[in-house]
């Protein structure tokens, strides 16, 4: 498809610079995502890596371009733009081309890390920020020294059911838990004291021959393919997850369209999305005993089936606002203005 007519001339390209990161990471995904929508709105877009020839192994469907930063056909110049992560924010600003810089911010926790020392985004060379929720542009505004465009998340489409078949498929007693490895590896305490508190229960329950014992606690831990995600949540009654640093904590809005009740933090970007009580059961970071007594009694009482019910249709309705079609949306209000102006 040719690229779009842009004020720096026809060939003006968007590269998404990506880490080399090989871990499935929706992160990652929703840039390869971008660069996709970008390429069906007209852009020259493309995927780039730091060194030749890394790829995504993970990843299903990535047919984007992909280049290499040790192997480019050409050099950026002044009329391309770059859209870097907010993890490599100063790296990325050390690199010796003229292209224009925008940032893309998915966890307004990650911002300090990834300046390295500089002031804000403005210091480096950076024009412009993409933020993915409205909470997440207003920390880059207020604090960060560029202006941001919200461009909103998606769900993969393959975790929703529709509201029918919410109402009429039972739910298996299993409750999912993820956790990020990196948060037990800094010494947060939050997923021993679950694992142990919520296992032992569980096995009390059972061993006494209990109404409400038989409920498994399956962990997710990267090992399943996105679409056996999905497939689980479909069936699971709820979804445990502990990350506290996070913005949109992908898991959570994703057990949300597959009508899986989250019980989580409210983390860095909850407050966009997320009502306590109505669509899911948020604690305040690592609240992590209010958490588990919600989790034993959600699991050992049946009375409030239609109250459940009700919550999994709400959440589900929360999740059908992050669907591609708000994306793509977003992206091609974003780049018809970036792309008809001259760097700021």
């Amino acid at each position: 498809m040719a690229s779009r007519s842009t004020a720096g001339g026809p060939s003006a390209r968007i590269d998404y610079l990506v880490p080399d990161y090989d871990r499935p990471s929706w992160g990652i995904a929703l840039l390869y995502e971008h660069v996709r929508l970008l390429r069906e709105l007209g852009y020259d877009a493309r995927v780039l890596h730091h060194r030749a020839p890394f790829r995504v192994r993970w990843l299903e469907q990535s047919a984007v371009p992909v280049a290499h930063l040790d192997a480019l056909d050409r050099e950026p110049s002044s009329a391309d733009v770059v859209v870097v992560p907010e993890v490599i924010a100063a790296q990325a600003a050390r690199l010796p081309f003229a292209w224009r810089r925008v940032v893309f911010v998915q966890g307004s926790f990650l911002i300090p890390g990834g300046l390295d020392g500089a002031a804000d985004y403005r210091g480096l060379g950076y024009e412009r920020a993409l933020a993915v929720l409205p909470h997440v542009a207003s920390v880059v505004e207020r604090h960060f020294g560029v202006g941001a465009d919200v461009v909103p998340p998606f769900i993969a489409p393959y975790f929703f059911r529709d509201g029918e078949a919410i109402r009429q498929q039972p739910r298996q007693r299993i409750v999912l838990f993820v956790m990020k490895p990196e948060y037990r590896r800094v010494g947060f305490p939050d997923y021993d004291i679950f694992m142990r508190l919520t296992r032992e229960r569980f096995a009390d329950r059972a061993g006494r021959g209990q109404r409400e014992g038989g409920w498994r606690l399956m962990e997710l831990d990267g090992s399943l393919s996105h679409a056996l995600v999905a497939d689980l949540m479909a069936e699971a009654s709820f979804l445990v997850n502990l990350n506290s640093h996070e913005a949109f904590n992908t898991t959570v809005p994703e057990a949300m369209a597959a009508g899986c009740i989250p019980i989580c933090y409210d983390a860095f970007g909850g407050r966009d999305f997320l009502l306590d009580g109505e669509n899911a059961f948020v604690f305040p970071n690592h609240h992590v005993y209010p958490l588990v007594e919600k989790t034993l009694a959600v699991t050992g009482d049946d009375a409030g089936d239609e109250t459940l019910l009700a919550m999994r249709l709400r959440a589900r309705d929360t999740a059908g606002r992050y669907d591609v079609g708000g994306t793509r949306d977003a992206l091609a209000q974003v780049f018809q203005r970036l792309m008809t102006s001259r760097a700021s």
